[in-house]
């Protein structure tokens, strides 16, 4: 199997998603498809809340609040996202999310493990599940996919976390939040997700592919709270930063 998969390696060399050369070498393992010269270049989320994971400024000191957790923290517990949503990061999440590039999962997919495996506190505690961001079932259908639950596929698998896709659903089917304000999209998305099953669980792991302003997110995690989970965390692969 080895020998087999090594020669279909050398004759159909991956090519990186970003800039279509051949991956010769690949982001800790080739299950990524992205060269390290294109993912040493990404916009890494260094300097961050420490509550929502909301980019500041580079020169900002560790474990510092954002000034709207300072005002009213999330109903999560904790956030992190590998990347600022900038530059290559945006066009490769909508490749995936509206050209239908499902092939990508896997390699977003495997971000995102690289990003659970970073996060100081996921090091600490383990969750005891993963729930992707329920889609509308007019959405789904649209689209075909869920992006969130075929990210999240890898992360299960590498990490044995079940996936929970059974007991909350997205009632109301809610108009894009695409060029909406902070507080557009908090209006939008209120009381759009319905537990439907009680959760076997007490820490739950929230999965997004982006983070806006968090607004879907912490609907969830307050939905969650409401129904005796009693940590809840969110992550995704990026996190858009405050637009001006």
């Amino acid at each position: 199997m080895e020998v087999a998969s090594r020669l279909l390696s050398e004759l159909f060399p991956s090519r990186c998603i970003l800039c279509s050369q051949t991956v010769e070498s690949s982001v800790e393992n080739n299950a990524v498809e992205i060269c390290r010269h294109c993912y040493n270049k990404q916009p890494f989320n260094a300097a961050c809340c420490v509550q929502c994971a909301l980019p500041l400024a580079e020169d900002s000191a560790n474990n510092t609040l954002c000034g709207r957790c300072i005002r009213k923290r999330p109903d999560y517990d904790y956030a992190h996202s590998i990347f600022r949503y900038e530059e290559d990061i945006i066009g490769l999440v909508h490749q995936l999310k509206f050209s239908e590039k499902i092939t990508y999962a896997s390699s977003i997919g495997e971000l995102l493990l690289s990003a659970y495996d970073s996060a100081d506190v996921l090091k600490k505690e383990v969750p005891d599940c993963l729930l992707p961001v329920p889609l509308h079932p007019e959405r789904l259908r649209q689209r075909g996919f869920n992006q969130s639950i075929e990210i999240a596929r890898i992360l299960s698998k590498k990490r044995s976390l079940p996936v929970e896709l059974s007991s909350i659903v997205r009632r109301r089917s809610t108009p894009s939040q695409t060029g909406l304000s902070a507080k557009q999209r908090q209006t939008n998305i209120r009381g759009a997700f319905e537990f439907v099953s009680k959760m076997p669980y007490k820490h739950v792991l929230i999965i997004d592919d982006v983070v806006t302003t968090g607004s879907t997110v912490n609907e969830l995690a307050s939905l969650l709270k409401k129904n005796n989970i009693e940590r809840v965390g969110v992550l995704s692969i990026a996190r858009a930063p405050v637009r001006n």
